[in-house]
């Protein structure tokens, strides 16, 4: 399958997602309910897999949080920024470290009843995301880094939420794959808080 291809289909699974995800926000907006913001944050292990995993061992994954909620909808939505960091094997590359930058846009849907106890909730979304390479070694000189490629990606996962006393933890486990010239596969397993 040519790059084009793989392209224009990622093109077309992307706008389609952003479509439904707009539809439901609007048919929420349209029932009546009033909507609710928060911001936060999250942090876990990134577990490479596949041509990655070949590369790269496990790494970490930070990243803030804008969150959306229409109080009567089962489905919210969150933007992200986030920063993703695997080390080279040590047999490729000593000291290089492989970075991705990323920005997506997910839906949460609510598995059950809202609960004061929390509960489970489906995540999954597009994005947008930059990968670079840093201290590479040369042959002549010091360290270099690669330039920064930017390429879509989508992810889709399961996460189970606790409402606290003025703000909620929650877990998710997930996979995220970007559509780079080889595809990066990876599962992100982090913890976060939203205020």
């Amino acid at each position: 399958m040519h790059a084009s291809t793989i392209r224009s289909r990622t093109i077309h699974i992307i706008g389609s997602a952003v479509g439904m995800l707009v539809a439901a926000a609007t048919l929420a907006q349209a029932q009546g309910s009033s909507a609710s913001y928060s911001i936060g944050a999250n942090a876990g292990l990134v577990i490479p897999t596949s041509d990655l995993a070949n590369a790269t061992s496990s790494g970490y994954t930070i990243a803030a949080t804008l969150g959306m909620h229409q109080s009567l909808a089962p489905i919210s939505f969150r933007f992200e920024g986030s920063f993703t960091e695997l080390p080279w094997k040590d047999n490729i590359a000593q000291g290089a470290k492989h970075r991705i930058y990323g920005f997506a846009l997910d839906g949460m849907y609510n598995l059950g009843t809202a609960s004061t106890n929390g509960g489970l909730y489906l995540t999954g979304g597009v994005g947008y995301f930059g990968s670079k390479d840093s201290n590479i070694p040369q042959l002549f000189g010091g360290p270099a880094e690669t330039s920064t490629n930017w390429d879509f990606g989508l992810n889709a996962g399961l996460g189970y939420y606790l409402p606290l006393s003025g703000f909620t933890v929650y877990f998710e486990g997930r996979y995220r794959n970007v559509f780079s010239n080889t595809n990066q596969v990876m599962f992100p397993i982090t913890v976060g808080v939203a205020f």
